[in-house]
């Protein structure tokens, strides 16, 4: 009866995050007044793909994926690794605790290779919005972080935990991937002020894909979920334009991070 109740739950919650990226999608433009219609950038290196995401609000879709035709979802990702490949969906699924829909749930929590889940993992939190609109700031947080989730959740924020990647200006000590494996990898990103989305263009080693990163500056950041079907992902581009970044493999991801239109520029 339990399992039923927070499956129902749990299904409950992920159509009510999609119904309001719907919603949002239908608002006429008085809505998006002095705001821009295209707040995501996305700029790219030699290496690298940056989708700028520090002006945009966010939310963290569990259970259902949102669909390409929702116009108002700008970049939707995988966000943090999922436990097991089930057949159903439960938030007790997804690493760590996590914000979505408003509501915040535990997660599984793992200590992986004798480090401590504190050490090895950190959240990634979207504050919210102030009553006016103002979008709060975007934060890569060391735990424990308990007020910064519950300010979330009162703010009408969201979260996620992921493993670290680099920390301090410095790779991490212990990789989550063999540094010599060669993939698309894909991490959010904090470089002075603003915050990215950043992947590697093309296919690299690990260690080549890090050392991107610390060539342009980022000081922190936190890895996502890849690999052949858990990469699938996809942004729409200025001209409304949607860009597949990987093909849909399986069923089994359960979490993704869904930046969309509606901030204010200058606003974070």
């Amino acid at each position: 009866m339990k399992k039923t109740l927070i499956r129902t739950l749990a299904c409950i919650a992920g159509a009510a995050i999609i119904a309001a990226l719907g919603r949002a999608c239908n608002n006429d433009n008085t809505t998006m007044t002095n705001q821009p219609s295209y707040p995501m950038h996305v700029d790219s290196t030699e290496l690298l793909t940056l989708y700028d995401i520090t002006d945009c609000p966010l939310e963290l879709a569990c259970g259902q994926m949102p669909d390409t035709t929702q116009e108002n979802v700008l970049l939707c990702a995988a966000a943090a690794f999922t436990g097991k490949c089930l057949d159903h969906f439960e938030h007790s699924n997804i690493l760590g605790p996590h914000i979505s829909g408003g509501m915040l749930y535990e997660g599984y929590i793992e200590d992986k290779d004798g480090i401590p889940f504190a050490e090895r993992y950190a959240l990634f939190v979207w504050e919210g919005k102030e009553l006016n609109g103002r979008l709060l700031p975007k934060k890569i947080c060391s735990f424990p972080c308990d007020e910064v989730l519950q300010g979330a959740v009162a703010q009408g924020g969201m979260a996620f935990t992921q493993h670290w990647v680099i920390q301090n200006g410095e790779v991490y000590a212990h990789t989550i991937q063999p540094l010599e494996r060669v993939e698309h990898f894909r991490s959010i990103c904090k470089k002075g002020d603003r915050y990215y989305v950043m992947a590697n263009r093309e296919e690299m080693a690990y260690q080549d894909y890090l050392q991107a990163l610390l060539d342009i500056g980022v000081e922190h950041a936190l890895y996502m979920d890849m690999g052949a079907g858990w990469n699938h992902s996809y942004y729409r581009d200025e001209d409304g334009k949607v860009h597949i970044l990987h093909p849909k493999g399986h069923d089994y991801p359960t979490n993704w991070i869904v930046v969309m239109r509606g901030g204010a520029r200058g606003a974070v």
